[in-house]
């Protein structure tokens, strides 16, 4: 079988088991009751004592016993403690979604360059139950308090009311004592969410993605007028025309929104329908012809380069 005699027999001597290979006697073992004290030192939550630098200091100067940092790396490793000062992922708070449009806002600035770092900016505002976008403001300076009164005004003005509540994160702008009195005076909520976790700010920060994705990164406009011309346009396409794939019937943000379905819209759903009692192959006879015609046509003063945009 070529197997070596010598370790037949002794495998057949150990009762048909594998000899560990494991050392009798380990030589350079850490005593008990040293680990004992690592532990300790470990699990005392005294930052002066924690870490592997600290543990040597403390076992040198109270317990009188040399070790080096690496030995006690060893050590922890096999106590399972070597992670525990790992700062812990932060939990973020997800709140119900609303349920009407303008019932949240998230509000958040995005920055890009135009011929240094930091000198472009865009101010939006997303509505949360429709993720429609409601405004985007492009300006080449850093965002300040009065922008987003501007933008809150601009709200007013478009859609008649003011939303019920805002959502912003920790910015020093957000926190403006002018801020806070408009939004008082409007009876308007400010919802601050958790430092560090952009994720509680999630519908403005979806809409950063796609304007990064398919927009920001792909041009390099040099006026702020050029930027808010292909900003505009693209928002423009985002509500109107991009469904949302998390929608049951896909509908586009504007729909969602404004409560009502296009016959586009309307003409996908029956072809789903029919799909599922014909079948995936005879469906295209039972389809009206005229579906295609009622694609919406939106002229673009210049187009723009971006996946879902292109018509093939």
């Amino acid at each position: 079988m070529g197997i070596p005699k010598s370790s037949y027999y002794d495998w057949k001597k150990n009762d048909c088991k594998v000899k560990s290979k494991a050392p009798h006697h380990v030589w350079n073992k850490t005593p008990k009751n040293v680990e004992n004290k690592v532990e300790e030192y470990r699990l005392s939550g005294n930052p002066l004592k924690q870490s592997p630098a600290r543990i040597v200091e403390n076992l040198e100067q109270r317990d009188n016993y040399l070790i080096t940092e690496s030995g006690v790396k060893s050590v922890l490793v096999r106590l399972k403690l070597n992670g525990t000062l790992r700062p812990g992922k932060k939990k973020y708070h997800i709140r119900p979604k609303a349920e009407k449009f303008l019932d949240v806002v998230s509000v958040d600035d995005i920055e890009f360059m135009r011929f240094n770092p930091h000198d472009t900016y865009s101010l939006n505002f997303s509505d949360e139950a429709s993720y429609l976008a409601i405004e985007s403001k492009v300006m080449s300076h850093k965002i300040r308090s009065y922008d987003i009164i501007r933008g809150l005004k601009m709200i007013r003005a478009k859609y008649g009311r003011y939303p019920k509540k805002i959502r912003l994160d920790n910015a020093r702008a957000h926190y403006a004592l002018k801020v806070a009195k408009f939004c008082k005076k409007n009876n308007i909520d400010m919802d601050f969410i958790t430092k560090g976790c952009p994720e509680e700010n999630w519908p403005v920060e979806s809409w950063h993605r796609n304007l990064n994705q398919d927009l920001i990164y792909r041009h390099g406009y040099g006026s702020v007028r050029e930027w808010q011309k292909a900003i505009d346009d693209y928002r423009y396409f985002h509500n109107y025309q991009k469904r949302l794939r998390s929608d049951p019937i896909q509908r586009t943000p504007a729909e969602i929104a404004f409560a009502y379905t296009t016959p586009l819209t309307q003409a996908r759903i029956k072809a789903k329908l029919k799909r599922k009692h014909i079948g995936q192959t005879s469906v295209q006879k039972e389809i009206n012809p005229n579906i295609a015609s009622r694609t919406m046509k939106i002229q673009y003063l210049q187009a723009l380069s971006v996946s879902e945009m292109c018509v093939s």
